[in-house]
């Protein structure tokens, strides 16, 4: 589907955005070691093109590590952890730079361990750990990424300094504007861009600070499912890095778009102008919200109302919820709109050109469609592995589904780890 003007009915669809064997004696002994418990590396490896990543020795010495792409060997695995879904996948550059997806596997995360922290990371690790042994993956690498409720993600403005003085300068501006101790969190950035501010030049950053120990929680949980964790990233960053690979023409670099990441949980606002993260923004609004709001309006359950919004042709007026979604959907469409007019403030002619829905809840095609036309955008579902071929066993486990939104974050975790 070619750019084309707003109409009063957008059409949302897919276009060219789509899309080390061990046995016996030695494997037991492998699987053993890799039961206990293990120190963080010495390095801090730095993976993609973005800079805000989370390590496992996030108070070491900073160490850049470049990733080495070997053509015919697969990246490391892309881990999304989300709130109610766990998803797997990883990836390979052929010799001739063909993208395979050679592994993948997702299992849902029950909701009743929503308040237990302790027993999901047990759950995560258990289940992660089947996933890895079930499933044909090349290698127990990955880079992690970090569920929306765990991070604080910020904009803040800072003159132009010394690089070495931007996290001070940052870790400044956040004061107050997160909700845990910035002295016992980590905090990552991404230059945005360069403003005018106050008669001066001045830098955009988008900020994380996420809680040490929450970090180490998701670091153990890994441990436990017996992977070696080389990076942890955030969903934005895992998004525009899955779809970047194709903003390869030069008109593509100018272009900025919208991608809408909406979960069972939360929503993630993502800005990029061509491969470059522009503005990341967490909603505190997904799927179960409007299921809620829906179910009290028709007095049925959440479950309920969470299967009619997945019959693609109601067998009657009455199994039609969209109609009952007007304000959810005045909701999201206003805090986007928000989104859109900050970004346009600080960013003056750079207009957005489209929107990319993406996340378990752009299978909606009428909310992403309503949401479309009140943002007066083209718009379209996005499906990460458009382009992307599958061996047997990765088409197995995904399933012949067309398109698959879900997908964006572990696909751009693993091709981020790749980017660099």
């Amino acid at each position: 589907m070619p750019y084309s003007e707003p109409k009063r009915k957008l059409p949302v669809g897919q276009d060219r955005f789509g899309s080390d064997g061990q046995n016996g004696e030695a494997r037991q002994a492998h699987e053993e070691a890799l039961d206990k418990p293990k120190e963080a590396p010495a390095v801090i490896r730095v993976y993609g093109r973005s800079a805000m990543l989370f390590y496992p020795a996030v108070r070491a010495a900073v160490v850049n590590v470049m990733v080495r792409i070997v053509k015919d060997k697969a990246l490391p695995i892309g881990l999304d952890v989300g709130a109610s879904m766990i998803r797997m996948a990883q990836l390979e550059v052929s010799s001739e730079d063909r993208v395979v997806l050679v592994a993948a596997g997702e299992a849902p995360v029950p909701p009743e361990l929503r308040e237990d922290s302790k027993g999901r990371y047990g759950f995560i690790a258990k289940t992660v750990r089947d996933l890895v042994n079930d499933g044909e993956f090349r290698s127990r690498q990955c880079v992690i990424s970090l569920p929306a409720d765990s991070v604080c993600i910020q904009h803040v403005r800072i003159p132009k300094v010394q690089p070495e003085e931007t996290e001070r300068a940052v870790r400044a501006e956040l004061e107050g504007k997160v909700p845990f101790s910035l002295a016992d969190s980590e905090v990552r950035y991404v230059v945005a861009g360069e403003v005018v501010g106050d008669d001066e030049k001045k830098q955009e950053i988008i900020a994380v600070a996420c809680p040490r120990d929450t970090l180490d929680s998701y670091l153990e949980m890994a441990s436990r499912a017996r992977l070696d964790v080389v990076g942890v990233n955030v969903a934005c960053c895992a998004v525009v890095e899955c779809f970047s690979r194709l903003f390869q023409r030069a008109e593509d670099a100018g272009r900025t778009v919208l991608f809408v990441d909406s979960g069972a949980t939360s929503t993630q606002v993502v800005l990029s102008k061509g491969d470059r993260l522009t503005f990341a923004r967490n909603l505190a609004t997904g799927g179960e919200q409007i299921e809620r709001a829906i179910a009290e309006k028709m007095n049925i359950s959440a479950a309920e109302a969470a299967r009619l919004r997945r019959m693609e042709n109601p067998e009657s007026p009455d199994q039609d919820v969209h109609q009952h979604m007007s304000e959810s959907l005045r909701s999201i469409s206003d805090e986007l709109t928000q989104c859109l007019r900050y970004y346009e403030s600080v960013f003056r002619n750079q207009s957005v050109e489209r929107a990319i829905f993406v996340g378990g809840q752009a299978y909606d095609k009428a909310l992403c469609q309503a949401i479309a036309k009140r943002l007066n955008l083209p718009a379209q579902i996005g499906d990460p592995l458009l382009r992307i071929e599958r061996s047997p066993a990765a088409d197995a486990a995904i399933g012949s589904r067309q398109p698959q939104p879900d997908w964006a974050v572990a696909t751009g975790l693993s091709l981020g780890a790749g980017a660099a």
